[in-house]
């Protein structure tokens, strides 16, 4: 596995299903856990800050994660 690009360690409690999905993602990628969700939050940031373009449409999107 690569290791992740950051040195801040970030931690979160997931159920058992979201915990399957992440190492299975992370494996797919050839990625650390660690890195997987760095690589999510990076798009998220982009996505706060309007930076983020659909790769069909071409309109920015913006995601909004309040329930």
């Amino acid at each position: 596995m690569a290791r992740c690009f950051g040195d801040t360690p970030v931690s979160a409690k997931v159920d058992q299903n979201m915990h399957e999905f992440l190492e299975a993602e992370a494996r797919r990628l050839s990625v650390s856990r660690a890195e997987l969700l760095r690589r999510i939050f990076d798009v998220y940031r982009e996505s706060r800050r309007e930076q983020l373009d659909c790769p069909h449409c071409e309109e920015t999107v913006v995601m909004d994660v309040r329930a």
